[in-house]
């Protein structure tokens, strides 16, 4: 498989998530020159995901092509975030994972809901032009602190069901309750049962 993105950090992360079932991927500026990608809507997980991949297929028609939306909702903030949280922390002004982590902590006292999660659509698009599509949702509720070694970022704040973040997990138990690992899974369950 191909990631289309020009997110290192995301293309890692898929990488990691898709190893844990055997399979490789590889970013396509791997195989081609780094591209412009349209811009993304404000409104559509699957158009946003099925945009990127499409355009990639431009240029690897003969590649399986996966592209991903990913989303973050907060019960407290429920017309904030949502599919444009990279957006809108970026226009704050904010530089680092941990400026962006420090900026959604500081939003919450004490007595606010805590409700919250990640939510990663994954698109494939096959050679043939075929299209498959998963969702799948991480994390139950916002951490009081960042925790957690195993990785950076929303993954050190989110909580999974067993009451870890998902950065307390190595990647073989993170893919059980993290947004990109159930998609993934989701997303391979439908392709089998194609075949």
């Amino acid at each position: 498989m191909v990631v289309a993105s020009n997110n290192s950090a995301k293309t890692r992360e898929i990488q990691r998530v898709f190893a844990e079932f055997g399979i490789q991927v590889i970013n396509y500026r791997e195989l081609i020159s780094e591209k412009i990608f349209p811009t993304e809507t404000a409104t559509d997980q699957y158009q946003n995901a099925l945009a990127k991949a499409q355009f990639i297929r431009q240029f690897l028609p003969d590649s399986a092509i996966l592209a991903d939306d990913t989303a973050a909702y907060f019960k407290a903030f429920p017309n904030r975030f949502g599919l444009t949280i990279a957006r809108e922390l970026k226009s704050l002004g904010l530089k680092t994972i941990r400026e962006e982590d420090a900026y959604l902590l500081s939003l919450y006292h004490d007595t606010m809901d805590r409700h919250a999660y990640l939510e990663a659509l994954f698109v494939l698009v096959m050679p043939d032009g075929s299209v498959y599509h998963s969702i799948g949702r991480g994390g139950v509720t916002l951490a009081q602190s960042e925790r957690g070694a195993y990785s950076v970022g929303f993954d050190t704040l989110f909580e999974s069901e067993n009451g870890k973040t998902f950065a307390e997990m190595q990647m073989s138990e993170r893919v059980n309750y993290s947004h990109r690992g159930r998609a993934a899974k989701m997303l391979l369950e439908k392709i089998a049962n194609e075949d």
